[in-house]
């Protein structure tokens, strides 16, 4: 009898480490990563328009998201700049997307001219996000937006980074009132794809816009 027992012990000692490691190997397969950040605009005598839209990214070659390629690459904005290996999805997941002015419909200014825009980026979908802010501005002499911390908020530990499309923060970048609007253009991508890690620290791009190009800049 105890035999009988010790035996049926060893089977369901056996079962439940093959089961705990079943486990381990689908909880591996199933990383889980996803990433808040923020658009915030700091606006002066400016009257503009902003849109922010997020959308996920394919590769170029087989339409892939990417998911399953790993690390994302060391020359991450050239790569994703040029589009030579990555282009944005044909049926994009587009975050918000709708205008925020920084003026009352009379044309006055708002009392408090800043405007905040939330991105949801799911890694599951795609390790590589656009983020795109068009700029429009009816002011008669143009406006100037500039990236107000080039850190984006983020210790550089992250397992996910940010990288501008151009350089928006050394001069400014003008906006005249005859643009359709320009786009400033940023990339989130995910560095390690194996990695399933909670993120505390949200990534938040920062930009001001100002009728006085040295105040843009300043």
């Amino acid at each position: 009898m105890k035999r009988k027992f010790k035996l049926f012990a060893t089977v369901a000692s056996l079962c439940l480490s093959v089961a705990l490691m079943a486990f381990g190997v689908y909880a591996a397969a199933q990383v889980t990563y996803k990433v808040d950040g923020s658009v915030s605009y700091t606006v002066k005598n400016a009257l503009v328009t902003v849109t922010t839209t997020a959308e996920y990214m394919v590769t170029e070659e087989s339409g892939s998201t990417g998911v399953t390629q790993g690390n994302a690459g060391t020359n991450v904005t050239t790569e994703f700049v040029t589009g030579k290996f990555y282009k944005a999805a044909d049926t994009s997941a587009v975050t918000g997307g709708e205008a925020w002015n920084s003026y009352e419909s009379t044309g006055l200014l708002k009392e408090d001219p800043n405007g905040t825009a939330s991105i949801n980026v799911d890694f599951n979908t795609s390790t590589v996000w656009k983020i795109t802010i068009n700029v429009k501005t009816i002011n008669e002499s143009g406006v100037y937006v500039a990236l107000d911390d080039e850190t984006f908020g983020l210790a550089g530990t992250e397992n996910y980074g940010v990288v501008e499309a151009s350089d928006y923060h050394t001069a400014g970048t003008q906006v005249t009132k005859d643009d359709s609007g320009k786009d400033f253009v940023f990339y989130v991508f995910l560095k390690d794809v194996k990695i399933n890690t909670t993120v505390e620290e949200a990534f938040s791009i920062l930009l001001n816009i100002d009728q006085d190009q040295a105040e843009v800049i300043a």
